[in-house]
This record gives structure tokens, C-alpha cells and sequence, in this order.
């Protein structure tokens, strides 16, 4: 069997070493598969990751399709999203899997349609929670329930973006903020329950960022609404999404006609058991098939929903002090 050939391009932050990482612990267990490349502008940090794994630098982003990989795993600045699908998908025959988040505001989602409209079969997106064992367990169950309500928290210390090279993920400008960055977990969790939710009527809540924050998005919001769901009626939700410091935490309790289902995320590794490895066989699975790994037909939901809350839970700009 031939090996799957795999290129990354961009390392915009952590998730394509913990890509990597286990896509080698199954390529070590038998699998056939194959590191082509990886690219990206900060050429230290594209080096640091071609000696770790075992690949080429590609020097230019059109060096790394020349490889001519069978999957693409694209973790780019969202100003970069894009500009690198187009040109993937224009120069290779490849399954490109993005790492969130793909866009931070409107403008930055609707050239990402723009780019992958030519072939957006072939494009897919996800937070890695999609892929959570114990969230995949609960959506099973929640397939057959009547549900009343749903609540969400997605808890992720901010610290980490606001180092230099992390900035732009806590710009609501540039990566979207708290509610896009770490905003985008929840939805997804919701989105994994409740398949094509889609945000509907008007969003409420509050924002806070204290005055002395070196943050400069929201530290911590609260958003309620309503989303609308293929072969449902519609749902309400609350949802809490916070930059609190501390370990990554994510939950889910799903309010329905026998009970409450829930699920919490919380780990002190939680890298083994938020659905990385899982990712990792999904991505092998569905290259082998020709398939895009949660396509875009059925994440769009998800970064859609995510924006637009960021949007109307901030008015016209964010929050420049409690609230």
C-alpha cells in the first residue's frame, strides 16, 4: 500500500505538532503514511518542526504542493487562510484538513468561501473536540432525545495569546478573539450534538474585560439564544466562553425529556482525551477514501455561528472594560 504523503502548511500554533505527533505514533504501529513538507513564514520555527518529524522545509508555499502531498493539514493566521487554500487547491490534487480557526471575522469567512468555492469537497474544518470520544458518546445519545435546552462552557487560558507570535489570536481584528478563538469550541461542541444548528434571531449576554487586562479582547462572555435545527424544532442555549486562567476545560449538559446528558472535558493532560488521536485516524481514514475530514458542507454551521455571536454579543467593537 502506498503511503499517505502529508504536508503542513503553517504552524500558526500548537495543533499541527499534536497533528503530527500522532499521525507518527500511527505511521510508527504500521500505517503507511509520509511526511512531504511543511511551510510556513517564520522559517526557525517550519525548521524546528522539519527536524522534529523527519520532513523537508518547503521554502515557498508553492514548493510544498509541488510534493504533491494526498492531505494538506493548513493551521494558518486567518489572514492567510484563503490566500493558502486557493493556491492548494489550484496546485494539488489533495484533501486539505484546516485547523481552526479558518476565519476570525466576516470579511476574513466570506474570502475563505470565496477561495474554496472552486472545490470545497475537497476542504474540511473542525475543532478537535469533534472528535472527543466522550462528546461522540453523548451525541449518539442525544440522537434519539426530545431536547429542551442546551448549556456550553468552553474555558481557555489566555495567557498563551498573548505572547508575541500568539497575538493575533486575541486581536477580535486579525484572529477573532476570545469569543472566535476559544468561542469556537463551544460551537462545535453544540454543532457535534445538535448536526446543522444553525443561530437564529437575536443574542444576548454580557462581556467583561477588566480595565487592567493585557488583553485585548473579552476575558470572559455569557451569550443566550436560539438555533434552529435540521429535523428538530428549535433549541435555546446559554453558553459561557472565558479566558479564565488555568487548565483547558470544556462541557456540555443537554437538557431533554428523560433527563440531563452531560459531558466535561476537563483532564490534567487533557491532549489524551480531547480527540486528538481521533483526529489523527479520521484524517488517515478519510484521505485513504478521497474524502475531506468534517467537510465544509457540514462545518460552515459552526464558523458561521461562531462570528456571528462574537459579532452581536460585542456590538460594533469589543469590550473596552467590564461590563
Amino acid at each position: 500500500m502506498s503511503p499517505i504523503r502529508i504536508a503542513f502548511a503553517g504552524l500558526a500554533h500548537s495543533h499541527p505538532v499534536s497533528d503530527a505527533s500522532n499521525l507518527a505514533r500511527l505511521r510508527d504501529a504500521g500505517s503507511p503514511v509520509e511526511f512531504v513538507g511543511v511551510y510556513d513564514s517564520d522559517g526557525a520555527l517550519a525548521t524546528a518542526f522539519a527536524e522534529r518529524f523527519g520532513c523537508e522545509v518547503a521554502p515557498t508555499l508553492a514548493a510544498l504542493a509541488d510534493a504533491q502531498p494526498d492531505l494538506v493539514i493548513l493551521t494558518a493566521r486567518p489572514h492567510e487562510t484563503a490566500p493558502f487554500v486557493s493556491e492548494l487547491l489550484a496546485a494539488t490534487n489533495a484533501v486539505v484538513f484546516a485547523n481552526k480557526v479558518v476565519a476570525g471575522t466576516a470579511a476574513q469567512l466570506a474570502a475563505w468561501e470565496a477561495a474554496i468555492a472552486v472545490d470545497q469537497d475537497r476542504v474540511g474544518t473542525s475543532s478537535v473536540l469533534r472528535f472527543a470520544p466522550e462528546l461522540r458518546a453523548l451525541a449518539a445519545r442525544v440522537a434519539d432525545s426530545e431536547v429542551w435546552g442546551v448549556r456550553v462552557l468552553a474555558q481557555h487560558d489566555i495567557e498563551m495569546f498573548l505572547a508575541p507570535d500568539r497575538a493575533w489570536q486575541d486581536d477580535p481584528a486579525r484572529g477573532g478573539g476570545t469569543l472566535v478563538t476559544a468561542g469556537v469550541h463551544a460551537w462545535e461542541m453544540l454543532g457535534a450534538v445538535l448536526p446543522g444548528a444553525e443561530l437564529t434571531g437575536e443574542v444576548s449576554g454580557w462581556t467583561h474585560r477588566s480595565p487592567s487586562s493585557r488583553s485585548a479582547s473579552e476575558e470572559t462572555a455569557q451569550l443566550a439564544g436560539t438555533v434552529a435545527v435540521p429535523g428538530r424544532r428549535e433549541v435555546q442555549f446559554g453558553m459561557t466562553v472565558t479566558g479564565t486562567p488555568g487548565p483547558e476545560r470544556y462541557a456540555l449538559d443537554v437538557f431533554t425529556s428523560t433527563g440531563t446528558l452531560s459531558v466535561s472535558l476537563e483532564f490534567p493532560h487533557p491532549h489524551d482525551s480531547l480527540g486528538f488521536a481521533e483526529l489523527a485516524a479520521a484524517l488517515l481514514e478519510n484521505t485513504r477514501g478521497g474524502r475531506a475530514t468534517a467537510p465544509w458542507e457540514s462545518a460552515r454551521a459552526v464558523a458561521t455561528n461562531t462570528i456571528r455571536a462574537a459579532q452581536a454579543l460585542r456590538g460594533t467593537h469589543h469590550t473596552e472594560m467590564s461590563q
